[in-house]
């Protein structure tokens, strides 16, 4: 039972005093004080508990240390027996006598030294005649100038601390709404720019093709000043394959290839082919360098000086904004490469200085009536342009009346006026339906169009339209009519379709009998790796078929795993299955499944347990300060830049590299 009371009193203390808060929490300081009062020997576990984290070198942990043993100190007789034996190392810890300097940070350390003194005090006031080392320390400190500082009083110190804590409090919660809305802010907006550098990068690589030689690192910049060579060669390609694939006969030709910077700016210019895209990327570069440039900018300096708690989650948001903005500042670098200038629309403003001198001018005329709908239709006569006036790309068919398709030799031709005034019956009214024709229409699937359907009624189609010359100098002449023969003409006629199977939708469990009562809940496809082949059956585990009684007899041998024990009959009781089996049929499965799989049985109260991954304990949040963490200097940011594994690793490289033409020059120069 003391054991549990001393590991309840010393984690209590060492929750109250690791919080880093100005003020001490309430409900563990009265959990603490209603163990204190039972007995003395709970006070000692308390005293050695609180003077074991007063010397922890942390100024904060100290002030809460002081905190607590005002309140014991003035609560308990025996406590204050046990304090003033040592009150020469309690006025060491906390005032820092005898060229003992307060721990960091020192902020605090300065509230601790004057909260001690004033502390000190108040106890020789109240308590100096009946303990003499209250006297003793109080004289010390007069002597040696430590009470000519001007401290406050005790309440004034509480009063701080009580408006401190307070203010905390509402900064805390005015940076977490905060922290709040601008996530919300940029759970809207994060997107958006990252569609927008999407749609960026498409057209750099559209104006300029990248990955050409399958690697993943090209850069945009050697693209442009034509030094994009392939890192990483095949082993398997020899030079034979190199040149095939090259599409050279053999080595004998003699090329010269320019990839000079000038030359591939110049072909990288707007033109009339590429001039959505230009367009396109123009208009992305202009929001992304007005609007969200300005965004990602407020968002960093907005998050750098929160103060949250969750730091975790606030270098979450940090680091995706840096590296959006690390990719905004790439793609604003290729677009000043293509020298892409953002557009800025002008303001329209509407000229009102003369609207009154023009209606002045016609204020004496007299006007005439005129119908409107006739001039309006005079005037659309006018401005209207003939369909086949237009380029092919303005037209609403293109490819209708197009004098080029003319030489297609599958294009049938513009309809005649003949053809459609017999086809066009002049009664369209009075025209009576077929009854077979629509019984056809009916019964006739819809299929999409496609080749099959464009050959289906096709008997003789020609082959050598194209122009090909069907004398060859080495195979002769060809005879016989030029058309496709009929096994081909079948073939074309043939679509494919291609057979996609559907998952099931619900997979029906094994329901095997186990030997406590319970049904198998494995749900397998057609197997179940214990019980054999999953059948349908009822409530109880038996079969519904009468022939997969026999199967299921059959396979026993694979029931074994789950009952050694004994064999299924196909005869059940009729008693129901366990409620608190059937709740935990997965403890009952587990050290089979575990078993057929390979793994160890995982032990009880474990990470994971009956199915449930136990997630990790997390510490509780402290607003400590980190006294070992170094601080945050610009030395300290470029040394932190400057000595990752990417750096270091091109230093070495550069080392060997001039190692190696050290070695080379010196074979090289040697003279035998």
């Amino acid at each position: 039972m003391e054991v549990d009371v001393r590991e309840n009193i010393g984690r209590l203390i060492k929750d109250l005093t690791e919080t880093g808060e100005w003020v001490l929490d309430a409900q563990k300081l009265k959990n603490l004080k209603s163990i204190c009062k039972r007995s003395d020997a709970f006070v000692q576990i308390a005293f050695e508990f609180t003077m074991a984290q007063l010397r922890k070198k942390h100024a904060q942990i100290r002030y809460s240390c002081v905190q607590l043993i005002e309140q014991l100190f003035d609560r308990s007789k025996y406590f204050r027996d046990l304090l003033t034996e040592d009150f020469p190392l309690f006025t060491q810890l906390t005032v820092g006598i005898q060229d003992k300097k307060l721990p960091p940070p020192a902020q605090v350390a300065t509230k601790l030294k004057d909260y001690a003194i004033a502390l000190i005090k108040a106890w020789f006031t109240k308590y100096g005649e009946r303990y003499r080392q209250l006297g003793i320390a109080y004289d010390f400190l007069l002597d040696n100038g430590f009470l000519d500082r001007e401290t406050g009083s005790l309440s004034t110190i509480h009063m701080n601390e009580r408006n401190k804590s307070n203010t905390d409090a509402r900064r805390k919660a005015i940076q977490f709404n905060r922290f709040e809305i601008l996530k919300a802010d940029m759970n809207d907006h994060l997107d958006i720019i990252k569609d927008n550098l999407t749609n960026m990068e498409g057209c750099f690589e559209i104006l300029i093709p990248k990955n050409v030689f399958q690697d993943d690192d090209l850069d945009f910049d050697a693209l442009l000043r034509g030094e994009a060579t392939g890192s990483h060669p095949p082993e398997s390609e020899n030079y034979k394959d190199s040149i095939l694939s090259h599409g050279l006969g053999s080595n004998r030709y003699q090329i010269t290839i320019d990839m000079s910077e000038e030359s591939l700016m110049d072909e990288v210019q707007e033109t009339e082919d590429n001039r959505i895209v230009f367009d396109q990327l123009r208009e992305a570069y202009t929001l992304l360098e007005t609007k969200h440039m300005n965004q990602l900018y407020q968002w960093i300096n907005t998050l750098v000086k929160m103060d949250l708690a969750d730091k975790a989650e606030k270098e979450k948001w940090v680091k995706e904004v840096i590296n959006l903005k690390g990719a905004a500042l790439e793609a604003i670098r290729k677009a000043k490469l293509l020298k892409i200038e953002a557009t800025h629309k002008p303001a329209k403003r509407i000229d009102t200085t003369n609207m009154e001198e023009e209606d002045d001018e016609f204020g004496d005329e007299l006007f005439e009536d005129v119908n409107v709908d006739r001039i309006n239709a005079e005037e659309r006569d006018k401005h209207t342009v003939s369909s086949s006036k237009l380029p092919p790309l303005q037209r609403l068919f293109p490819l209708s009346y197009d004098p080029t398709m003319m030489e297609d030799a599958t294009y049938k031709g513009p309809p005649s006026a003949l053809d459609d005034a017999a086809n066009t019956p002049k009664d369209k009214g009075k025209q009576k339906a077929n009854p077979e024709k629509e019984e056809l229409y009916k019964r006739a699937p819809v299929v999409e169009w496609g080749e099959d359907l464009y050959y289906w009624d096709k008997t003789n189609v020609q082959f050598n339209t194209s122009g090909i010359e069907k004398s060859h100098r080495f195979m002769g002449v060809g005879e016989g009519t030029n058309e496709m023969p009929e096994h081909l003409l079948e073939e074309l006629r043939k679509r494919p379709i291609y057979y996609k199977s559907e998952a099931p939708k619900e997979i029906q469990a094994c329901r095997h009998p186990l030997h406590n009562g319970g049904l198998c809940p494995r749900k397998d496809l057609v197997t179940c790796p214990f019980h054999g082949k999953i059948i349908p059956r009822d409530d109880l585990g038996r079969p519904l078929n009468p022939q997969d009684v026999t199967a299921s007899a059959s396979t026993s041998g694979s029931t074994a795993t789950a009952d050694p024990d004994e064999e299924y009959t196909g005869q059940m009781t009729s008693r129901k299955p366990d409620a608190a089996i059937m709740n935990n049929l997965w403890e009952i499965l587990e050290n089979d499944v575990m078993g057929q799989s390979g793994r160890e049985t995982m032990k009880r109260g474990s990470a994971t347990t009956a199915g449930k991954v136990s997630k990790k304990k997390q510490k509780p949040k402290s607003a400590l300060i980190n006294v070992k963490k170094k601080p945050d200097t610009s030395y300290t940011r470029l040394n932190k830049q400057i000595n990752t594994a990417k750096n270091k690793k091109l230093v070495e490289e550069a080392i060997e590299y001039e190692r190696e033409m050290k070695s080379r020059n010196k074979e090289a120069n040697s003279w035998r």
